[in-house]
């Protein structure tokens, strides 16, 4: 159930006879049900985007050590020329400058899921709240109701 769902369900249960209107408190467990799943999803979609980013500065690291710091050990000590691997070099650097790439990319979508996720989480534990107050609310009413013989005490403040 998506917020244009929502809306008009709302909207219905003013206008609609009684028997055809949907359960308030169904209707609330719909709603955050709706939204467990949302956050669980975000919470899902941001720790990958995370992971995937922290691994790519891993590959990035052992790339560097697995094929650039050899062959820079290698000029250095004079077993090879650096005109003897420029294809080499090239296929290194286009492959670093992918994964860092892919690495920016995976940080941006991390960011964005984490921020969905704090703003999801937000809205859903306000709805939650405000549906326990409802329930609170309607069995105050109960109690009333049910003892109004006795007056009410007034509320001590310390």
């Amino acid at each position: 159930m998506n917020e244009k769902e929502l809306g008009q369900a709302l909207l219905k249960l003013d206008m609609s006879p009684a028997q055809a209107a949907p359960d308030p408190r169904e209707l609330t467990r719909k709603i955050l049900a709706r939204d467990r799943r949302r956050v669980r999803r975000l919470t899902g979609l941001a720790a990958l985007f995370w992971v995937l980013a922290v691994a790519g500065l891993g590959l990035l690291i052992w790339q560097y050590f697995k094929s650039l710091a050899p062959r820079l050990g290698a000029y250095v000590e004079g077993r090879r020329e650096f005109q003897q691997d420029a294809a080499v070099w090239l296929l290194i650097g286009n492959a670093s400058a992918g994964i860092i790439l892919a690495c920016i990319i995976a940080l941006l979508l991390a960011a964005v899921c984490t921020v969905l996720l704090i703003l999801a989480s937000r809205r859903a534990t306000l709805r939650q709240i405000n549906a326990n107050l409802v329930e609170i609310c309607e069995q105050l009413k109960l109690l009333r109701q049910a003892s109004p013989s006795q007056p009410p005490r007034p509320v001590e403040t310390a």
